[in-house]
């Protein structure tokens, strides 16, 4: 795999926003997203732009202080990752819970333009009692 102009690979790059992620460093988030980043969460409506997509997780990490996405499988072909991941966490009140996703990796010179997001909202809807 190339490294873009940042010097990063795509995996690299990858590897970089789950840091950024797991640890709510959002300087680091948007040096690894793309200011037009195409955001496409599952169960919401697509973004467009690094400053809404951090917004959006900090949104989330409100309701889910406790969190991780623990990558578990990585899947390259060029400038796209596939990446298969665990999320755990618990809720304001101490709910826990875990759920299997999919996210997909648009990367171009170093940073993620496109990021499309998939897991079962109705299972996720259902445990948290809604």
């Amino acid at each position: 795999m190339n490294a873009g102009q940042s010097g990063r690979t795509p995996l690299e790059t990858v590897k970089e926003y789950f840091t950024a992620l797991n640890t709510e460093d959002w300087e680091l988030m948007a040096s690894v997203l793309h200011p037009e980043l195409d955001l496409v969460p599952s169960g919401s409506r697509p973004r467009t732009g690094a400053d809404k997509a951090i917004a959006m997780f900090q949104k989330i990490f409100e309701r889910f202080p406790v969190h991780a996405d623990d990558p578990t499988r990585f899947i390259c072909d060029g400038t796209t990752v596939v990446v298969e991941i665990t999320f755990t966490g618990a809720t304001q009140d101490g709910q826990e819970l875990s759920f299997d996703a999919v996210d997909i990796f648009d990367v171009q010179d170093g940073r993620i333009c496109r990021l499309s997001q998939w897991f079962d909202t109705a299972a996720l809807a259902a445990t948290l009692g809604g």
